[in-house]
């Protein structure tokens, strides 16, 4: 606990001086600089996770969640596009990667130096990932040819490296099931697509990864085994859902901040105007807001934590539904709270000068990302009926 504070007090003065002042501009221009990527990394946040033979600091899942909501707080732009290069792509290679494939891709993501990103999502398929038509068939010679399309790919015009999902056909003509494929983004046959016009979250770049008979090695281009890419998948979702549910703390934290300082010296007919019965309200409801997600998400990170040191046939079989419950759960409050920050500030708010502006735009997409509130539901109710009542 002592390291992690030590940690997250030095977070915290980088961020003030190294995001704060940058992240207006950045979601103006639609982009952030690269230097963001080692900078991040010096300062040990992209190795948090990591083992210490890589370069990591191995301080666990809570540590991990505090310090996203903390970067959260001042940049979400900068959240995503790190925890994308890092945790969508990093995470994988961590669990289910060769030795030598940390090497050559995990160990220089985790410096900055490369950037990552992951391919699920398809122009026809999205949350149902079983419905992915990328496929990746064998020669004889036992080369992969990559063909297909990958959309709203975070990193996707600024990525080195990718994971992408896709269905493995054999060189006897077989579908073997959905595999991941890790790959290098400037092979020939490789292609990306502008990076898409967004309602928030500007400076994270997104867009399209398109693929035409691109050659990507053989055997050691595969993830974790043949057709084990969809439970991999599953298992970087709950860790996507957590780490979102830190997103959407962070941004609460910056709301009661940005509305607390706004009501203590914005005044009407005479007074401050959280000594205003409606605005006082809205400021409780916000702070209550925040508390509950703070609560929850703690909690599922720890259990993350001590479920991850576990041998697999041990692990919570409903981890799944709580990562879920805790998105659907903060998701919403984060995007109340953000409403409520906005109406605080009145007109103001409607303006982008004000910080809650961006953070009104931004928090919209934690209800979509990394599956829709909707698919949340299902999984959770999923779960539900498999209890023995």
């Amino acid at each position: 606990m002592e390291w992690t504070q030590e940690f997250l007090d030095t977070f915290r003065n980088f961020c003030e001086k190294e995001i704060k002042p940058h992240a207006e501009d950045w979601d103006q221009n639609g982009s952030l600089p690269k230097e963001i990527f080692p900078a991040l990394a010096n300062i040990g946040y992209f190795g948090l996770l990591a083992p210490e033979e890589y370069g990591g600091s191995n301080l666990g899942v809570l540590a991990g969640v505090k310090s996203m909501e903390l970067l959260s707080e001042y940049c979400g732009s900068t959240f995503f596009s790190a925890s994308a290069s890092f945790g969508l792509f990093g995470e994988p290679l961590r669990h289910f990667g060769t030795e030598a494939q940390k090497q050559k891709y995990y160990v220089p993501v985790l410096d900055g130096k490369k950037i990552g990103c992951m391919g699920i999502t398809e122009p026809q398929s999205g949350s149902d990932v079983s419905a992915i038509t990328t496929t990746a068939k064998q020669n004889k010679d036992g080369t992969i040819l990559l063909n297909g399309q990958k959309t709203y790919i975070t990193n996707s015009s600024i990525a080195d490296f990718a994971i992408i999902l896709a269905r493995f056909i054999n060189s006897e003509g077989e579908d073997k099931g959905l595999t991941h494929f890790i790959l290098e983004l400037d092979k020939p046959g490789i292609s990306r697509g502008k990076p898409m016009k967004k309602l928030g979250l500007r400076a994270s770049v997104t867009g399209e990864l398109f693929f035409e008979q691109a050659n990507i090695g053989s055997s050691e281009s595969i993830l974790g085994g043949i057709g084990k890419g969809f439970r991999q998948t599953m298992m970087t979702f709950n860790e996507e859902r957590l780490s979102i549910a830190a997103y959407c703390l962070g941004v609460l934290n910056a709301c009661l901040k940005e509305a607390s300082s706004f009501a203590r010296t914005r005044k009407s007919f005479g007074s401050p105007i959280y000594q205003h019965q409606a605005v006082s309200g809205m400021l409780a409801e916000l702070y209550t807001k925040l508390e509950a997600v703070k609560s929850f998400t703690y909690r599922v990170a720890t259990e993350m934590e001590e479920d991850q040191k576990k041998a697999r046939k041990d692990r919570d079989p409903e981890l799944g539904a709580k990562c879920s419950a805790l998105k659907l759960f903060a998701s919403v409050q984060a995007r109340e709270g953000a409403n409520l920050a906005v109406q605080i500030h009145g007109g103001a708010g409607f303006m982008e000068e004000y910080k809650v502006s961006r953070l009104y735009r931004d928090v919209r997409l934690a209800e979509i990302g990394g599956g829709t509130s909707e698919i949340q539901k299902s999984i959770i109710t999923s779960s539900i009926m498999k209890w023995k009542l």
